[in-house]
């Protein structure tokens, strides 16, 4: 699924434009980022818990010179599925896919 599909459903379901929908979808895609940005933790139901964590400066091996270097520390976003699409997971079958 790509951004196009997902606005043509939330236009089908919510019965808007294609335009209203993809303002709806930018609108909760900027909130969200906003949040993550700002550091908060924030869950949606039935889909997850988003947030950040921080990395630690690490030592990685550079293959290319054969050289050991430091990593910086470095923040990432998390994110932790619900309960509901964990089990979901868990129906599907590896050689459906």
């Amino acid at each position: 699924m790509n951004t196009s599909d997902l606005v043509a459903k939330l236009a089908d379901h919510w019965d808007m434009t294609q335009s209203d929908a993809r303002e709806l979808l930018d609108t909760i895609i900027h909130t969200f980022n906003d949040n993550i940005a700002a550091g908060k933790r924030f869950t949606v139901p039935e889909l997850g818990t988003f947030g950040t964590n921080t990395r630690k400066k690490r030592k990685s091996f550079n293959p290319h010179y054969e050289q050991y270097m430091m990593l910086p520390p470095k923040r990432v976003v998390e994110f932790n599925a619900s309960k509901g699409i964990k089990e979901d997971l868990k129906k599907v079958d590896i050689d459906d896919e």
